[in-house]
């Protein structure tokens, strides 16, 4: 007799399915642990990548830091000097200073802050 027929049936068919799935599974299996060493290694490039992106980022703030600093300053020397400027000119002194009078400088102002359409038209233009 042979051994296969000494064996019941249900041992035949647990013996091969058991071997058609080793033989499935095994490729299965080295192509999860693949994929599954690429994740890792993906995930710790991509962890690299976050690193030397938040230290540049970190890097831009303090250079913006500093500009926004150094502008300030600018702007507060600029503030200051006119200050300077206006206290030692005084009110009148500044209409001298660009050669106005005061009815030239009157009119001027009243020129200026009267709405365009309610302009009259100059002499030149015509």
């Amino acid at each position: 007799m042979s051994e296969s027929s000494v064996r019941p049936i249900d041992e035949q068919v647990a013996a091969a399915v058991r071997d058609g799935v080793r033989a499935e599974a095994a490729p299965v299996g080295r192509h999860l642990a693949e994929v599954r060493g690429l994740s890792v290694r993906a995930i710790r490039q991509l962890e690299r990548i976050e690193a030397g992106l938040g230290t540049e980022r970190s890097a831009r703030v303090e250079d913006l830091t500093v500009l926004v600093d150094l502008i300030s300053a600018g702007w507060r020397t600029v503030d200051e000097r006119l200050a300077r400027i206006e206290e030692l000119l005084g009110s009148d002194e500044r209409l001298d200073v660009i050669g106005l009078t005061g009815a030239e400088h009157d009119a001027l102002s009243a020129e200026v802050l009267q709405p365009p359409e309610l302009l009259e038209p100059h002499a030149d233009a015509a």
